[in-house]
């Protein structure tokens, strides 16, 4: 069985993955038509995604994403003579997309734990202490209020219906959630949010805390302003 750091870095390979996937239009068409799908009904995903869930389980996250990451607008095509995207060589972001690192700004929570933090020269970046320190999806919704404008109440309410929902219902709403948060230029973190769609089908609760808390500790960091 898998380690959590193995899993990881496999969902970390799988959305690069599948952001290369979608620099070829005819692919990427298949993944949009995926989204909200129950596994079964997506007949057209599983030529182009089944040697890389093969054997990782909670294949549903990992076809729900990829649709998602379809959504976006397709990455530029890399050359032939720059590495295949991996953990360490991620794909490049959507133009004019905001990425999953952006530039620092007052209430921004902070950036994973660089080696000197953590007093070693190699640290393991998929580690529940480091990898919890990337955005997850309440931390984008309330990046939405924060920079695009989203109301907050209503964006309050929606995070919580998220998080009460079954996982069909709820893999079926991200669809157009996300498609609304990127066309705002929003991008969630890709790996994250398959991992947290993967742990919620068998407990969903730790999961819906996560995102409320990462929701109102973000929301309130920019009231507070930085320290």
């Amino acid at each position: 069985m898998p380690t959590l750091s193995e899993r990881r870095r496999h969902y970390e390979a799988f959305t690069a993955h599948a952001t290369l996937l979608c620099t070829d239009p005819g692919v990427r068409r298949a993944l949009r038509d995926g989204r909200g799908r129950p596994v079964e009904d997506c007949l057209g995903l599983h030529r182009h995604l089944t040697r890389h869930t093969a054997g990782h389980g909670a294949r549903r996250a990992h076809y729900t994403v990829a649709s998602l990451i379809a959504l976006a607008d397709p990455p530029t095509p890399r050359p032939p003579t720059e590495p295949h995207p991996t953990p360490e060589h991620p794909a490049p972001a959507a133009p004019g997309a905001l990425t999953t690192t952006p530039a620092p700004t007052p209430g921004d929570p902070p950036p994973p734990p660089s080696a000197a933090d953590t007093g070693t020269n190699n640290p393991d970046p998929y580690r529940s202490s480091i990898w919890r320190c990337h955005p997850n999806l309440g931390t984008t919704l309330a990046t939405a209020v924060r920079r695009a404008g989203y109301n907050e109440s209503r964006t309050e309410e929606t995070l919580h219906l998220l998080v009460r929902l079954g996982d069909d219902q709820l893999h079926r709403r991200l669809p157009s959630l996300t498609k609304r948060l990127l066309d705002d230029g929003l991008t969630p973190r890709w790996p994250v949010l398959l991992d947290d769609l993967a742990q919620r089908t068998y407990d969903r609760n730790p999961v819906g805390t996560r995102w409320l808390d990462a929701f109102y500790l973000t929301l309130d960091a920019t009231v507070k302003g930085p320290m």
